[in-house]
């Protein structure tokens, strides 16, 4: 029987990115990333990473201990750095992800990371927990909000980021490296219009352009940082989007994946299931992918935009049910296909992409039992 509750892999882990710049490594590179050479990662299992699309998967050179849940993988401005989530352990490489150690222990669960400018990314969770992260140390932040279901970074300026907030969607803004904060704009639902909410899915180019999901309705967008709000259509009424991302190759292309409970409720063969595809920056969605026998759609499954092709999304389903194991789902526009990976692991739970060549995805797994 197929789940009807929230996948662990919902917008902690749809923000996972390389960060914009590269610079001098610690092995003499000279800002250029390399690929990793390694044909086994040293690490505790948590973390891996494909060079096909996960036909193959890299070999660890210890097994996963269950439970474990890597949320957050990103690649940072320094060549050949990155660090990544694995359960409140925040890990760190320094040789293109062949290596990695422990920093330290993160407050929270289900930790997602979005990486910054400066060789240093930002930590966070549903229950409000931030933290500002690097190679060698963190730093607890005060939270604007007690819920948070997104985080988006200014490209340019590493101290500046902002959070939606879960409960209405108010946008929070900080230009202080998340130490002080400010609101910006209106809550994404009047107040007389609450609804659970989600995700909220940053542009990586543009933190005025959010697209945020919920219940019922579906996503609403703004383009101005929350002056205004407009509700995405395309979608049909009675729509849960439970996650979304904008494509860092052209921010007029989203993804999100919504259950659609009147058909849900009809019995149709998807049960209401699609990952929805928008050319307009999420003022419009149309449903691109629909669940069947060869495709399954869970709520809230990570969704991983390709950094420099926007019509190539990839997406996952995992179980430790049976033993299944892993299936992650390569979707093209142009050629309205889905082709399959399958893994032994029970989730792949996030995904990042060498900022030298995409064909190199790192993959932060999950080991339940």
């Amino acid at each position: 029987m197929k789940a009807l509750t929230i996948g662990l892999a919902t917008a902690l882990t749809v923000l996972s990115a390389a960060a914009p710049a590269v610079a001098d490594d610690d092995f003499g590179n000279a800002g250029h990333w390399r690929q990793p050479s390694c044909r086994t990662v040293t690490s505790d299992g948590s973390v891996t990473f494909t060079r096909n699309e996960g036909r193959t998967v890299t070999p660890t050179s210890q097994a996963p201990t269950p439970v474990v849940y890597t949320q957050g993988i990103v690649a940072l401005d320094r060549a050949n750095q990155l660090l990544a989530m694995s359960n409140n352990a925040l890990l760190t490489s320094k040789d293109a992800g062949c290596t990695w150690t422990t920093v330290g222990k993160v407050t929270g669960s289900n930790i997602g990371l979005v990486a910054a400018t400066g060789d240093r990314a930002y930590a966070w969770d549903r229950d409000g927990n931030l933290s500002l992260v690097t190679p060698g140390d963190i730093t607890p932040l005060t939270s604007p909000a007690s819920q948070v279901v997104g985080v988006g970074t200014d490209r340019r300026r590493g101290d500046h980021l902002r959070v939606s907030d879960g409960v209405t969607g108010q946008l929070y803004d900080s230009k202080d490296g998340g130490r002080t904060w400010q609101p910006v704009g209106l809550p994404a639902w009047p107040q007389n219009e609450l609804h659970l909410i989600y995700t909220a899915a940053f542009d990586p180019n543009n933190l005025d352009h959010v697209v945020v999901g919920g219940s019922d309705t579906g996503a609403r967008v703004t383009f101005d940082g929350g002056r205004t709000w407009s509700t995405s259509e395309g979608q049909g009424d009675g729509i849960n989007t439970f996650s979304a991302v904008v494509s860092p190759a052209a921010p007029n292309v989203v993804y999100a994946m919504g259950l659609n409970l009147k058909e849900m409720d009809q019995g149709v063969p998807s049960q209401g299931r699609h990952i929805y595809r928008s050319t307009d920056g999420g003022k419009r969605f149309s449903p691109v992918v629909d669940q069947d026998d060869a495709i399954t759609i869970h709520n809230g499954p990570l969704l991983a935009a390709h950094p420099t092709n926007p019509n190539v999304l990839y997406f996952v389903y995992g179980t430790s049910w049976a033993g299944y194991g892993t299936d992650i789902y390569r979707y093209d526009s142009r050629r309205n296909q889905v082709t399959t990976n399958h893994n032994s692991y029970d989730r792949v739970s996030s995904i990042a992409f060498s900022p030298s060549d995409s064909k190199v995805m790192y993959l932060g797994v999950a080991e339940e039992g």
